[in-house]
């Protein structure tokens, strides 16, 4: 009997190919880290960008060319921080080494060194006339109690003074985050269950925005503030004398815990968040509801960055790498004659992804070359099972017996049209890669193997805005009979279909 197979792909988020008015794909990834990439700032120039680790290190990176181009010692354990003053001129950092430190951005040389009187500097910032620093964050390794908010003048960094301090607050209500506010007439900082608000020029707390819900990172824009709170976020809003409360969503996976940045585009209509699994979160503003996932890091995401006016997202995540996140190719490369006869291969061809690098010569042009993506690894248990694809389970959900070894497929989405991005894997082998499934069937040639297991993989780069949305996978003999499957896939799990061969009986 000869057979037909139709599957569905359930998808449990949502995407909006709105932004940008196309959905972001992954181009390329940097792996110059060695430990765990904990914060990102683009610096004022907005032509370098500065990552800080795990190990202490802070890389200074030419965003037109993705290379590192200096690195320095800034702690001797993991950097927390990293915020530039007002003049563009300094950042400061703050490390679990109990230290905020002041560095001159262009010559990359150490300015000043404080020390607080605990383990942990979470923030650190500069008051805009550069004068005075105020840092803060808790105990992390030594015992005792939270000794509250710090100050030091930058003339005179060997005397730290405590400005504030809350009665009975240990080492697990300490400052987890600060920063100036968009105004820069406060310090913000998070501590316990609020987020406190500093006028750092009468040095007293003049406000405090509570949650029922530990904070962990805040954000400040025109008459909003955002918190990061236990896999919560919480935004208040200015009403003309005071900030209210407005809404709380849950980000997904979070699981109820850690902590993640929220960094918003140029416009402010769409933010982008972590959880507490390794996927970053792209939300509108508006609604606060999410629009797209991206999924490619292989441990925590907690810092991020738009660039080049938000064609371009940068994601840091504790697996030590950077990766570069853009629009995907043009179906028509403008550098290229195609043939009419040609035209209709090209457009159904796996688009290839980008490499921003430096041309060979004295000149900063820079040009655009193709680079292989990364590709999803299948991990196999024996008898040809397949275990997980970069750390997404993978499930059996369905079984054929097919009477070709060599057969074709199609792939096309049997709903709504709505930018889904997917791969297709059998026996290792990735037969098609980064293809955004349309109307029109993409035909591909499949080959099984006798006497074992032959699974079907199909691993999602993103997810449909309509929920749930779908796409299909016709499995075609020559007779053209056919039979349906029906399958789940979410971000966390890839569905499969095993096929068996049987030279004289199909299912």
């Amino acid at each position: 009997m000869k057979f037909f197979t139709l599957f569905t792909v359930t998808c449990l988020l949502l995407i909006n190919t709105t932004i940008a008015q196309q959905p972001y794909v992954l181009l390329d990834t940097k792996h110059e880290h060695k430990y765990p990439v904990e914060v990102m700032v683009i610096a004022p120039d907005n032509q370098t960008m500065l990552s800080g680790d795990g190990g202490g290190y802070v890389y200074y990176w030419d965003l037109k060319t993705m290379q590192v181009i200096a690195k320095i010692k800034a702690h001797s354990n993991t950097v927390n921080s990293i915020l530039f003053n007002t003049k563009g001129d300094k950042f400061v950092t703050a490390g679990d080494d109990g230290k905020a430190k002041i560095y001159d951005f262009n010559n990359r040389t150490l300015l000043q060194s404080f020390t607080a009187p605990y383990d942990r500097v979470n923030f650190a910032v500069l008051t805009p006339d550069d004068q005075t620093l105020y840092f803060g964050g808790y105990a992390l390794y030594s015992t005792g109690q939270f000794t509250g908010l710090l100050k030091a003048k930058v003339s005179n960094p060997s005397q730290v003074n405590t400005i504030y301090q809350t009665s009975g607050v240990t080492t697990n209500y300490g400052i987890t985050d600060g920063i100036l506010d968009y105004t820069q007439k406060y310090i913000l900082f998070s501590m316990g269950y609020g987020v406190m608000i500093w006028d750092y020029k009468s040095d007293r707390l003049i406000d405090a925005l509570w949650t029922g819900y530990y904070v962990n990172n805040i954000t400040s824009l025109p008459n909003w503030v955002y918190g990061w709170c236990d896999g919560k976020i919480v935004r208040w809003k200015w009403n003309g004398t005071q900030y209210k409360f407005d809404r709380m969503i849950t980000t997904a996976n979070s699981n109820g815990k850690g902590y993640s940045r929220i960094v918003f585009n140029s416009d402010r209509s769409i933010f982008i968040t972590g959880d507490e699994s390794r996927r970053v979160q792209i939300y509108k503003t508006e609604t606060m509801s999410l629009q797209q996932v991206l999924a490619g890091h292989t441990d925590v995401v907690r810092t991020f960055q738009f660039w080049n006016n938000d064609s371009i997202i940068l994601t840091g995540g504790y697996d030590g790498k950077i990766k570069i996140w853009g629009f995907p190719k043009p179906e028509k490369d403008t550098t290229e004659t195609i043939s009419e006869n040609n035209r209709e291969e090209k457009k159904d061809t796996v688009s290839t992804v980008h490499e921003i690098v430096e041309k060979k010569d004295t000149s900063t042009t820079v040009e655009i070359k193709t680079k292989e993506p990364d590709k999803p690894k299948v991990e196999y248990a024996e008898n040809n099972i397949p275990l997980q694809v970069d750390g997404r389970k993978v499930e059996k959900q369905g079984e054929f017996v097919v009477s070709q070894l060599e057969f074709e497929i199609e792939v096309w989405d049997n709903s709504v049209y709505d930018g889904d991005i997917i791969s297709l894997n059998i026996n290792g082998n990735w037969v098609l890669e980064n293809y955004e499934v349309t109307k029109t069937p993409q035909r591909i040639k499949i080959k099984i193997l006798p006497n074992t297991n032959n699974y079907l993989i199909l691993y999602a780069h993103n997810l449909g805005k309509i929920h749930p949305n779908t796409a299909a996978v016709a499995a075609i003999e020559p007779d053209g009979k056919r039979r349906r499957l029906v399958i789940k896939s979410d971000l966390g799990v890839c569905g499969a279909l095993n096929f068996t061969y049987s030279p004289k009986t199909a299912q």
